[in-house]
């Protein structure tokens, strides 16, 4: 057998010694069932628990994982270090606080191979402490034309841990050091350049919705940093040599999936007099930053989707948004009461 890597597995460790074993375990399991040769590189960024010595055991124990301590840098600046000493053909991600199917990289390179892809994306499982409310997150819209705009219309679409991508992709790509939400300014690119993409169409990979982690924790302003990173992929879609039809789908999932949805629902989730101030300066900088928003076939097809009664709201909320009446909107809102909600079709 060619000894050269084939995939490369990245994981991100900060502070995580009540996850990581969980998390290195399903590694372990889904390699036994991997044939091509495989690296897993485990990368410290810091911690100051017992993460560093967890990960020591699992390294002594099997050779093709690798130890990395770095000066804490957040997660991009890990990401960045693991793309910069990874030496497989294709590189995916971890997250050390989820964990996946023991199938799912043999499946995903099964499939790779198959196709020849230079992406392979599989569906994911946002996975809670009580079973019962887990939820499956398709890696596509079947409802779209094409295999690209399928992947790129979802809501989850910029996750870089449920897809094998061909290394060289994120050639000249870094992830934006010091924000969160990173994934949103490197993924749409990487799935631009990639001249075939393919989907395992099973739920296997499990993102665990952990009490107090960034997403589940209470909406506050920091969240807005998601203007940031797609104000960056933006910037990026002008200089790349990208097709203006992959343009404009990446535009109009990155401002529906990615932008309006904060204003959509954290942000509508608020009490009134919050509601109105967040709303009011989060509308304000997309105004500045996206002033072609408003214009995509994503968010004017947003308002036809759904029930009779929920594309009324739809169309009202986009409305009094796009017509800058953000206190008649977060009015509005309360006035529904919120006895239904905004049902995205996917």
């Amino acid at each position: 057998m060619d000894s050269k890597i084939f995939l490369s597995i990245i994981i991100p460790v900060y502070n995580m010694e009540q996850y990581i074993s969980r998390c290195l375990d399903s590694v372990v399991k889904a390699i036994e069932h991997v044939t091509e040769p495989v690296e897993v590189l485990i990368i410290n960024d810091g911690s100051q628990d017992h993460s560093a010595a967890i990960i020591q055991t699992y390294c002594d124990t099997y050779s093709y994982m690798k130890r990395f301590d770095k000066k804490n840098g957040g997660l991009s600046d890990v990401k960045n270090y693991g793309l910069e000493h990874a030496t497989g053909e294709y590189v995916i991600f971890l997250d050390s606080d989820d964990y996946i199917d023991e199938y799912m990289y043999h499946d995903m390179l099964e499939k790779l191979d198959e196709e020849h892809a230079d992406i392979v994306i599989c569906d994911l499982q946002l996975a809670y402490d009580d079973a019962e409310r887990n939820v499956i997150h398709p890696c596509r819209v079947s409802a779209r034309d094409g295999i690209f705009h399928q992947v790129i219309d979802m809501t989850m679409m910029p996750a870089s841990w449920n897809k094998i991508v061909r290394k060289s992709l994120y050639e000249g790509l870094t992830f934006p050091v010091g924000k969160n939400n990173e994934d949103i300014a490197v993924t749409p690119i990487v799935l631009a350049r990639a001249k075939k993409i393919t989907t395992v169409d099973k739920p296997m990979y499990y993102y665990y919705q952990r009490s107090g982690s960034i997403q589940n924790s209470r909406f506050d302003e920091k969240r807005f940093v998601v203007l940031d990173t797609s104000k960056i992929c933006m910037d990026r879609l002008h200089s790349e040599k990208i097709e203006k039809t992959k343009v404009e789908q990446i535009k109009g999932s990155v401002y529906l999936h990615q932008v309006l949805a904060i204003a959509l629902y954290p942000i509508r989730r608020e009490k009134l007099v919050a509601r109105y101030r967040m709303l009011r300066k989060y509308m304000t900088r997309i105004e500045t930053l996206f002033p072609d928003m408003w214009d995509t076939d994503e968010i004017k097809e947003f308002v036809t989707w759904d029930s009779k009664m929920i594309q009324r709201t739809k169309r009202v909320s986009v409305f009094l948004l796009r017509h800058k009446m953000y206190l008649a909107v977060s009015m509005f809102w309360s006035l529904c009461n919120w006895g239904f909600r905004f049902v995205d079709r996917k």
